[in-house]
């Protein structure tokens, strides 16, 4: 039997309340956005409301359509196309600001340092990368991998510097404990 949506663990059912905040106080100028792992689209739905020229990827074709689905539904026009964060399909340095809620810590360690480059390939002069991640306080169990603080800031550290660093949690069914980072392109 196929899971719906919105009973998906990681479907928080509307837009990161964390990338809201950021938008709403100004800290991420409008211009070309690119959503990683979008899932439904419903953080790329928000960007493309806040006035963001939305390219949204996602691995799964079927997230995609659901992504483009929503979109349509809320007459909204952006570009949602199958990808995947290891190869972004995007032009070198074509985006100010890049988000990813959940899609990176799905990489087995091998694959993390190439995603880190092709985020940092993709971002413009000084772009933002929004991340939000399972943290090391989310016991351990089935699921994505658990980061520490540590591990984030070595991944990260050379190619990017960390403007701001919360603790939260991922909203949704599941509500597992995360690690967010508002990053800058070194």
């Amino acid at each position: 039997m196929k899971t719906k949506p919105e009973a998906l663990p990681w479907n928080a059912g509307g837009p990161d309340p964390d990338l809201v905040r950021l938008i709403s106080a100004g800290r991420i100028p409008t211009g070309h956005a690119l959503d990683i792992g979008t899932g439904p689209g419903h953080d790329a739905v928000f960007l493309i409301q806040q006035g963001f020229n939305v390219i949204a990827i996602d691995i799964s074709p079927s997230a995609v359509k659901l992504a483009r689905e929503n979109a349509s539904q809320a007459g909204l026009f952006g570009f949602f196309q199958q990808g995947d964060i290891r190869h972004i399909p995007v032009e070198d340095g074509f985006v100010e600001f890049a988000n990813d809620r959940g899609c990176f810590h799905v990489l087995g360690e091998a694959d993390r340092v190439q995603a880190v480059s092709e985020i940092h390939r993709v971002l413009g002069r000084r772009g933002l990368f929004l991340l939000r991640v399972f943290s090391d306080k989310e016991p351990p169990g089935d699921g994505p991998h658990r980061f520490t603080r540590k591990e984030l800031d070595e991944l990260f550290g050379a190619r990017f510097r960390i403007l701001e660093f919360w603790e939260g949690v991922f909203e949704g069914p599941r509500r597992p404990k995360s690690y967010s980072m508002l990053m800058e392109k070194k």
